[in-house]
């Protein structure tokens, strides 16, 4: 479900933006409206408790990316729900997620704007906001009694969707990211026909690919995929070693260090070099996938599902993905959920945080309902819209048990449930009960995901630069970026001696390391003031 915007969102001759959308400012009466204020022309919000939010019909536009795996649908259950308890007729605009970005900036570039955006990721939020392009929430939070209850209990999570000026666009998401969780996985049916233990240790996790490479020698037991550019991997590999890889879809190009509470670049550490030794030792023996810094997501999935492979780290619903599949034609196979060990010298037995993306509203400057527009997104933010939005009514699509545990009628799935229903898709969340997708889980995929959380290191800030600031990550950051992953994928595959990693060090400062730490240090500076 994770997609990112491409990093590079044109700019679009920004000055002629900036002018085009002041002048839509002030061609509508509620637009020009003050902050805090009202708009003149509001619907009135219900005071019934039974009642819609609004007493008469309000109509909202809406521009939203599609998932082509649950593309938008107009007779959406969630659709339905949403008119029946707000009263709001949603006009959406929804493009496929790989055309999103072009349809976003044309409709930026063109200066008229519909009265909601739901954005995936910060970029044009940090882009268009601080020139006036969408409403800062943080103005209009006293009138927002949901949202406001909300954001005091979570004021360090908001913190990460906070632009550099200080102002907040983008209503920030919370439970649909644990869809995004990863973890370690082995084949527990091939370890329980070897005899293996599921290793603890680092010996342990070396002694065991060994032993796999001896039953099967033309298997490499160890798979990783790409992901983006080869090296995403790493965000996930480098924190149990007790360093941190670059996160360039997060703007955080060094890691921070809770202990010492600085910011370090972890590809020059000497825990980074302790693993690229070790798995470049992996990779001469042949106990890893010799191509993993290039192959794709399907040339992965073949490889484990042709026992290729027996230990990988990916999301955790590819235990059901390869489970549900695969037991058609072979019933032992069991893919499972591998607690993280710590390595090398300094590492620990946890994972960096994955249950992680920015997702949510962004709010026109210039509608012309934004008392509609604010009431509603609020709205969504309440107790009663995260149940609805996340199960349904009572009775209707899912069972409840004295306990309260709650199971789907008909979903078997996660993709069922999104396809049938429109629950946990772009645009028709902000508060989402992530307890309705562990409902399609397997039990082993459901108990994976439970006991993973255990095992979370602190979520890394997700930080925000000013125009200098994000000239150097632009400039300075990007060489390093490039420079690091060149250098790193021959180390790992044995084209430059780690004897060589003095110099390496050296090389990567001198392309301005130091700057691009400044960076850091005044953006998450301007973070913690602002709690």
């Amino acid at each position: 479900m994770k997609k990112h915007l491409h990093k590079g969102i044109a700019l679009l001759c920004s000055a002629a933006i900036a002018a085009g959308m002041l002048v839509g400012c002030s061609s509508g009466s509620s637009s020009a409206a003050a902050p805090g204020s009202a708009s003149s022309a509001s619907a009135s919000v219900s005071n019934s408790e039974s009642g819609p939010l609004f007493s008469e019909p309000v109509t909202l536009s809406m521009l939203t990316p599609s998932h082509a795996s649950w593309p938008f649908q107009e007779d959406w259950y969630v659709v339905d729900l949403i008119k029946e308890y707000t009263n709001v007729d949603l006009k959406v605009t929804a493009v496929d997620t790989s055309g999103f970005d072009e349809k976003l900036n044309l409709t930026m570039a063109s200066g008229e704007l519909p009265d909601l955006m739901f954005l995936i990721g910060n970029k044009a939020v940090q882009q268009y906001g601080s020139q006036g392009a969408f409403v800062n929430i943080l103005d209009y939070i006293d009138q927002m009694p949901n949202f406001k209850a909300w954001y005091e209990k979570n004021t360090a999570h908001a913190l990460n969707y906070m632009s550099a000026d200080g102002g907040l666009y983008q209503f920030p998401q919370q439970g649909v990211t644990e869809t995004n969780r990863r973890g370690w996985l082995y084949r527990a049916d091939i370890f329980e026909e070897l005899g293996l233990e599921a290793p603890t240790t680092q010996d342990e996790f070396y002694d065991v690919l060994v032993k796999l490479k001896e039953a099967y020698p033309n298997s490499y037991p160890l798979a990783f995929r790409s992901f983006t550019g080869g090296m995403a991997q790493l965000n996930m590999l480098a924190p149990s070693w007790g360093t941190s890889f670059i996160d360039a879809d997060s703007n955080t190009y060094l890691g921070y260090d809770e202990d010492s509470g600085e910011w370090v670049f972890g590809p020059t550490s000497s825990e980074f070099k302790e693993m690229l030794e070790f798995y470049n030792k992996l990779y001469k023996e042949g106990l890893l996938l010799p191509n993993f810094l290039t192959i794709d997501t399907k040339g992965w999935q073949d490889v484990i599902a042709n026992s290729d492979s027996f230990i990988t780290l990916d999301y955790l619903s590819r235990i059901d993905f390869f489970n549900n599949s695969m037991r058609e034609s072979n019933p032992d196979f069991s893919m499972a959920y591998l607690a993280p060990i710590g390595f090398g010298s300094n590492g620990v037995n946890k994972l960096a945080y994955s249950a992680t993306g920015m997702y949510g509203f962004v709010v026109s400057s210039q509608t012309k309902h934004l008392n509609e527009v604010l009431a509603y997104v609020d709205w969504m933010y309440s107790d009663e819209a995260e149940d609805l939005l996340s199960w349904g009514r009572p009775g209707d699509l899912y069972e409840e048990a004295s306990d309260g545990t709650r199971t789907w009628k008909d979903f078997t799935t996660a993709a069922e449930m999104k396809q049938a229903t429109g629950f946990e898709t772009f645009g028709f969340y902000e508060r989402y009960n992530f307890d309705g997708e562990l409902a399609t889980f397997t039990d082993e995929c459901r108990d994976a995901t439970l006991t993973a959380r255990e095992y979370d290191l602190p979520q890394k800030p997700v930080l925000a630069y000013n125009e200098e600031e994000q000239a150097i990550v632009n400039t300075i950051g990007v060489n390093i970026e490039t420079y690091v992953a060149e250098q790193i994928s021959k180390f790992m595959l044995g084209e430059r001696s780690f004897d060589d990693w003095d110099n390496y060090v050296a090389e990567v400062e001198a392309l301005g390391l130091d700057q691009l730490k400044a960076v850091h240090e005044s953006s998450y500076a301007r973070m913690l003031a602002a709690q």
